[in-house]
């Protein structure tokens, strides 16, 4: 029996030379097993008693004595699946405790922190990370978010900022709805807005083709490129937060000074009902 390889599946070299020693000799007391690993009495009977713990060792009682004996190897999978969960666990705890963490950091730095994300995943992940933010959110539209992630699918995440809170500022091509709206299912958009805590800064459709999605909220500022394979980045920094929210102000003002912008929009009418309205409706 290899040693090495029952240390590699989460045993203590002690533990590991114990059990290999109950699988070679049989039964033991804990001073004759003490005795013949080289170890203290008392350390042996920890050792011993973790191993019970681990199911990988048998105490039975035989003329008033305890004795241990080798169960079979098959407890180690038990063993190797707790410690899987184990890490399940603290990656969770992780997850739910990264963005504060980072928070904290970057605050305290002035070096930019970045994070990549990649497919669909990975975006869902910026989305998230928004969420949790839970602070004003200034982004510029692509269109071809819809070559990622399913119409139905983006106006649930779409519905959860303002379930959060969350106001968000968009400077937005007005391409029409990806599909059709039935008239049971639409709402104007203006009215719309009102209940997703979104102002829209309307484009044409031509203005703005790239498959790129700017955010910026809070410290952090997240671009998204779509595409065959969909890649996000968040970066966090204060300077460079404050630069883009900055420029999107100017993008946004000299926009809406434009000539024809008081017709706009002139496709996107119309919008899906958000879930909130409906809520309403339901309650009422």
């Amino acid at each position: 029996m290899d040693v090495q390889l029952l240390e590699d599946i989460g045993l203590t070299t002690v533990q590991a030379v114990a059990y290999k020693t109950l699988v070679e000799s049989g039964p033991l007391s804990a001073p004759a097993l003490a005795s013949k690993t080289g170890e203290s009495r008392t350390n042996g009977y920890k050792v011993l008693d973790r191993l019970v713990e681990l199911g990988l060792v048998i105490r039975e009682s035989r003329g008033g004595k305890f004795q241990y004996a080798a169960a079979s190897p098959a407890a180690l999978e038990q063993l190797v699946k707790q410690q899987a969960e184990a890490v399940h666990q603290k990656e969770r705890r992780l997850n739910s405790e990264l963005s504060h963490m980072l928070d904290y950091y970057f605050a305290r730095t002035e070096r930019p922190g970045i994070r990549y994300f990649q497919g669909k995943d990975g975006i869902a992940s910026i989305h998230k990370d928004q969420l949790l933010t839970r602070k004003e959110i200034c982004y510029i539209r692509t269109p071809s978010d819809v070559t990622l992630i399913d119409p139905d699918e983006l106006h649930r995440m779409r519905n959860m900022y303002p379930k959060f809170g969350i106001h968000r500022r968009v400077i937005i091509p007005d391409s029409g709805p990806v599909r059709p709206l039935t008239p049971d299912n639409r709402m104007p958009v203006d009215e719309s807005d009102r209940h997703m805590l979104l102002k829209r800064t309307w484009i044409h459709e031509q203005d703005y083709t790239a498959p790129v999605e700017w955010s910026v909220y809070g410290d952090k500022l997240s671009i998204v490129q779509y595409g065959e394979e969909a890649m996000g980045m968040i970066i966090e920094s204060a300077p460079i937060a404050e630069a883009f929210r900055q420029l999107f102000g100017l993008l946004d003002e000299g926009i809406r000074r434009r000539p024809e912008y008081a017709r706009m929009p002139l496709k996107t009418t119309h919008t899906a009902i958000p879930e909130s309205a409906k809520k309403k409706t339901q309650d009422s």
